[in-house]
């Protein structure tokens, strides 16, 4: 499982796209959007799109690293749904601990 470790969150622009027509909105949260849709390839990855306007490039770095360790940690790339995470403005307010029960409700019914 160390390649998917590596692979969690690589993307190429006609997976970007395909992923984006098939996706659903699973959460909606003030500074964050989660949105999955199905792995396009041998396990689930995360896409994470974080504007400049959420915070100085620490603070967009930490909550990158954030969401892929919870990603990672919980195994959610064996639910065989590829992630897109939309971050606002405000998601820098967002703890670790708010940010997993929010992404283990967005693989809740998968």
């Amino acid at each position: 499982m160390a390649r998917a470790a590596k692979d969690l969150s690589r993307f190429v622009k006609h997976e970007i796209d395909k992923a984006f027509k098939k996706a659903r909105r699973v959460v909606k949260h003030a500074g964050l959007h989660l949105l999955l849709a199905p792995q396009q390839g041998p396990h689930g990855r995360i896409l994470i799109i974080i504007p400049r306007k959420v915070g100085k490039a620490p603070e967009r770095n930490k909550i990158k690293r954030r969401l892929k360790a919870i990603f990672y940690e919980e195994k959610l790339y064996e639910k065989g749904q590829d992630c897109i995470a939309i971050l606002k403005p405000g998601a820098t307010n967002i703890s670790f601990d708010e940010l997993k029960k929010l992404l283990l409700h967005a693989f809740q019914g998968t």
